[in-house]
């Protein structure tokens, strides 16, 4: 992995837009398309195959190839990539923190946790909070190379049903 495709995997919060299902090239698109590719021809095949009391697969087959086409087609160009100049979340700093400071990631600050992003993740949701002092902090620990490979195929969101299996 290059560095430029390890910054458009990492945000420079730690977040992982490698695996969101909003960015355009990230993991869920990609293995969308890849199963879109393995599903190839299968309805037309249950189609013109299946008996009439089996139609009701037939129609799953359908609605579930229709939702992963919906992934195939994501908006974000990433973070760092963002033409609106911030990351997914609006409002957030941290994009153009490190571009004024010449950092790539909220690790590399001396300052961290500074106020400013703790009260912006704060007000958000306690979780993103975390995740984000987690991610910084291990970032810090491993480096940004061994992150990624840490991380590259954890769900984006895992923190919130772990976070929900523990109310």
């Amino acid at each position: 992995m290059t560095h430029e495709e390890l910054l458009h995997a990492v945000a420079p919060c730690s977040l992982m837009c490698h695996t969101c299902p909003a960015l355009c090239d990230g993991a869920i698109c990609q293995t969308a398309e890849k199963l879109l590719r393995y599903f190839d021809g299968y309805y037309d095949f249950l189609d013109a195959r299946v008996p009439p009391d089996n139609q009701e697969y037939r129609q799953m087959v359908k609605g579930h190839l229709a939702r992963l086409e919906k992934y195939t087609v994501r908006p974000c160009p990433g973070c760092r990539e963002n033409p609106e100049g911030h990351g997914c979340i609006e409002g957030c700093t941290v994009l153009s923190c490190v571009r004024e400071t010449g950092r790539e990631f909220c690790a590399e600050c001396p300052d961290f946790p500074c106020q400013k992003t703790e009260a912006f993740f704060g007000k958000l949701d306690p979780i993103i909070l975390n995740d984000w002092k987690r991610g910084t902090e291990r970032i810090r620990e491993i480096g940004p190379e061994a992150y990624y490979l840490e991380k590259k195929d954890q769900s984006h969101y895992s923190s919130f049903r772990k976070e929900a299996e523990n109310k």
